[in-house]
Parts: structure tokens; sequence; C-alpha cells
């Protein structure tokens, strides 16, 4: 039995005097609606309506219950009301989980842009290179890497497919042995990320076609923050998004070497629970991020190659 439904029904019959009636406006039969007030009566061991073929009235016990159902029907549906609210107004806390680097350099800007127009939005982000179920963690968005996979309870719209470039310091590259082919790594100083195995491995395509280069790591880092912040700090060369090397490259702290080679892309996606029911903070968040990230393709895309470096 529906108990809430058969307090619904028992309420209306009162409120409107006839079963038929309230049959009519509940657009329902008069059988059924008979049996919702007969279960009631039936679960609660008690008579709540005399009927006869003229006239209802409710027992003691009724008039009781009626009170008390009729509170608790107004607090469902304030309950109610105080959620769909919610859900549609563009205020409270929106949960982010994104990767390191991208959550350090360039979501701050898209966060304070979107606050500017919604203030009353509250960010929690959670920074991890990791593959996160954003729903065990309680979140409402991810920024995170296409090729880490989903699970089937997960929605993706890709929001970012990023050039993946070698970069390394003037300081670093300085007196050392130049960098004219991809099998040149190896006598390098390389920065990686952390590997499941102990063998790391970079493949690029050049003029020569695929090559792989067996590198060896001076660092592993499981934090792409650390490999950047080493790779300015002259230790080696890394593997990085040319979306946030752009700017390092420019201003000269960064140098893209071998820009003959190509690395595979690393697409970004912006990832959320479900379409069904997505609360108007997190749709309108989710539609802000794909208009930035679609303006700083555009200027990127605009910019003049990169030179590479010759020592």
């Amino acid at each position: 039995m529906d108990r809430l439904q058969s307090m619904r029904v028992f309420t209306k019959v009162v409120e409107l005097g006839s079963f038929a009636r309230a049959a009519q406006q509940l657009e329902m039969s008069n059988a059924v609606v008979t049996r919702y007030v007969a279960d009631l009566e039936s679960h609660l061991g008690t008579r709540l309506l005399n009927r006869t073929t003229r006239s209802l009235s409710l027992t003691d016990a009724g008039e009781t219950y009626l009170q008390r159902c009729q509170q608790i029907l107004e607090d469902v549906e304030e309950a109610e009301s105080v959620v769909t609210a919610r859900s549609q107004s563009l205020s409270g806390t929106l949960r982010i989980v994104t990767p390191v680097m991208f959550g350090l350099y360039l979501l701050p800007e898209t966060l304070a842009r979107f606050q500017a127009q919604y203030p009353d939005v509250v960010f929690d982000i959670l920074l991890s290179d990791r593959n996160l179920d954003i729903v065990e963690e309680g979140r409402d968005v991810a920024v995170m890497l296409s090729d880490l996979g989903l699970g089937s309870h997960l929605v993706a719209r890709p929001l970012i497919s990023a050039e993946v470039i070698l970069c390394a310091s003037p300081g670093y590259l300085r007196g050392r042995a130049p960098l004219r082919h991809a099998h040149d790594l190896a006598t390098h100083r390389c920065i990686a990320m952390r590997a499941p195995t102990s063998e790391h491995e970079w493949t690029l395509l050049g003029p020569e076609g695929e090559v792989t280069v067996a590198i060896h790591p001076t660092l592993l880092c499981s934090n792409s923050a650390l490999a950047y912040q080493a790779a300015l700090s002259d230790m080696g060369i890394v593997m990085m998004s040319s979306y946030l090397a752009t700017h390092h490259i420019e201003s000269g702290q960064l140098v893209h070497v071998l820009p003959q080679y190509q690395l595979p892309k690393r697409d970004v996606s912006v990832v959320y629970p479900s379409r069904k029911f997505l609360p108007t903070k997190v749709r309108a968040f989710i539609d802000f991020l794909l208009e930035e990230s679609h303006a700083r393709q555009e200027a990127e895309n605009s910019l003049p190659t990169t030179a590479g470096y010759h020592p």
C-alpha cells in the first residue's frame, strides 16, 4: 500500500465529502478511491469514516488522523518545493574534481567569470590526477582525461582536444647534447609520470614515421604540477599539454623541443552523473565551461607555430 497516496485520497474524500467527487478530481475510478480508504482503515485497524448512502462523516479516530495527514502532506509538499527550488536556482555549492594542472592554471579564471555572473554559487574543488568515481566522491562535475574510461552511469562531453608536446627549460638545454631526433631523448634527463610498470616509453610520430623511445626518467611524479615545476627548475624534458605550455613558451621559460614530432593528443572531457534531473547550477556550469574551452581553443589555434630549440 502506498501510504502517502492513501493519505492524499483520504483527505480529498473528506475535503469534497464524496468518494465520487474525489475520484473525479484525482482522475481515478470510484472503486480505486474506495479501495485506498478501505486499505488505510484495514492497516490502521479502525474506521475513519462513517458512510451512509447520502452522507459521509469522520469518526473520532478519523478526525484525529485527518489532522495528522494534512500536516504530513503539507510537510512533504514543502520539502519537495524546497528541493525543486534549489535545483532550479543558480545558488549553492558546486562540487568539482579536476586534474591538478588544469585546476591550478586554467580553471580559476573560468570560476571567477562564472561566479561574476552567478555570485551565489560556491565552489568546492578537489584536485586529483587519479581517475575518481565522481558519484562515490560526491562530486557534481569532473574535468578528466577522456582515455581514463567512464562508467556507464556517467555522461561525458568533449572539452579540449589538446596537443601534447615535449618541453624543457633553456637552463636545462644549455650546454647539453642537441635534440635533433627522437632517439636523442634516450641520452637526456626526462621527467615522467609514475606508470604501473617500471618501463617508460614515449611514442612520437615524426618524418620517419612512428618512433618509440625508451627513456630513463631521473624524476618520476604522481602529480603533474610537480613534473611541470621540475621542468621549470631545469631538471629535464617533460611531456605537457600545449594549452598549459603555451604561455611559458611565449615568455621564454620553456622551449618546445623536437617540434617536428607529434605525440598522441590527450582529449579532456567534462563528466557528470546523469542528464536527468540535472540541477540548474550544474547545467549552467557545464555549458559555461564548454563555451570557455571552445573560445580558448580558437585563440590557441590562431597563434603562430612555436619554434623549436636548436642549440
